[in-house]
This record gives structure tokens, sequence and C-alpha cells, in this order.
């Protein structure tokens, strides 16, 4: 079963504990008391599971130094406006993950409002799944600002927080993206696999 909230008062060791996977979909903005960060920095070291979406991944939340800098591991610097909504590659990288179990090996073409990063999380020792290719798309943000990052443009990665699994997907700005066959199957993927139904890593 499942439980969705917006509540931050929901953030705190006893309720956390009765959960395997959190899920941030789109959480955006300081959104917890210094207490519920600390209960959740606590779940995830203790063996709990993220997995966070898109703007769970942005700009604003840089003043949870923990949170950005350890648990999403990339800053954020822009997304695409010429336009803003634009089709491009995504590429697999590691096949082995049960996160892209079942996923076409060769990428597929989608429709995203695609994140920029300061450097690759892949630099970190973090585990890369996917990337877009920067040739299939215009990386240009706000006053015509240069959003390439070369080869390396990772959207979705993994990696370990203490005991817990933590998945960061960059994909997913528009309702649509979670009716794509190929994205939910993904994050059905990457939910399980956070929550040690699959695979063995951070064990």
């Amino acid at each position: 079963g499942y439980f969705q909230t917006e509540n931050g008062a929901t953030f705190t060791p006893d309720i956390l504990s009765r959960f395997d996977a959190v899920v941030f979909n789109n959480v955006s903005g300081d959104v917890f008391t210094p207490d519920q960060r600390k209960a959740f920095e606590a779940y995830v070291s203790n063996g709990g599971g993220f997995v966070g979406i898109h703007a769970a991944g942005d700009n604003s939340h840089e003043a949870w130094g923990w949170y950005a800098n350890q648990m999403i591991g990339a800053r954020f610097t822009m997304h695409t406006m010429k336009p803003q909504f634009q089709e491009a590659r995504v590429q697999l990288e590691d096949l082995s993950h049960p996160a892209l179990a079942g996923l076409p090996s060769s990428g597929w073409k989608r429709t995203e409002e695609w994140y920029s990063f300061a450097s690759s999380p892949r630099s970190r020792g973090y585990g890369v799944l996917m990337t877009v290719d920067e040739r299939s798309y215009n990386p240009v943000g706000l006053f015509g600002k240069d959003l390439r990052m070369g080869s390396d443009h990772p959207v979705i990665w993994w990696h370990c927080m203490g005991r817990g699994r933590v998945l960061y997907s960059a994909l997913g700005h528009r309702a649509e993206a979670f009716a794509e066959p190929e994205y939910s199957l993904l994050l059905a993927n990457a939910v399980s696999w956070a929550a040690r139904r699959s695979g063995n890593q951070c064990d």
C-alpha cells in the first residue's frame, strides 16, 4: 500500500519507520522544519528508500545542504526555455540496474522541460542510469543561456546514503509524462528498487 500527503508534519521517526520508501513527486521549496529534516536524514541513512522526481532536484532546496549536496548530489542550473518543452532522445546507461528493467535498450524520444546541472553526479561516483542527447534538442535557457553539459548530461541517477537507496529523475514536469509507458515503468521499477524489492545495491 501507499500513503500520499503534502503535510511535512508526517516526517517524524515513528511515521517514517512504517514505510520502505518515500517519493518526492515534484516537491519544490523549503517545506520541512529542522526536526523534520533530521528525521528524514536518519530514515534514509538507516536504510529507507528515496525517489525524487523533477522539481525535487531544482534550486529551491539549496538551504537544506544535506539534501541538495548529498541526496540529489548535483546543482540545478536552469531548464530549457527556447522552447520550454522539447522532444529529445534519452539514452540508457546501465542496463543491469533494476530501475531500467524492461525498457528499450536503445532509448527513446520524449518531450520534457530539460534540466541542466553544474556538473555530472557521475564525477562523485553516483551511478548514472539515463542521459539526454544534447544534439537532439536546443539546450538554451532564459536570456539565451547555454545549458550544454557536453556528452555526459545525466537525467536519472542513483547512489547509496548509508544503507539507504536513493534515485533521482529529472524527468516528469508535465502530467503527460506519467502516462508514458516507458516512464511509468521506470518509476515503478525505481520505487520497487528503493523499497528493496529488487537489486542488491546499498546492502
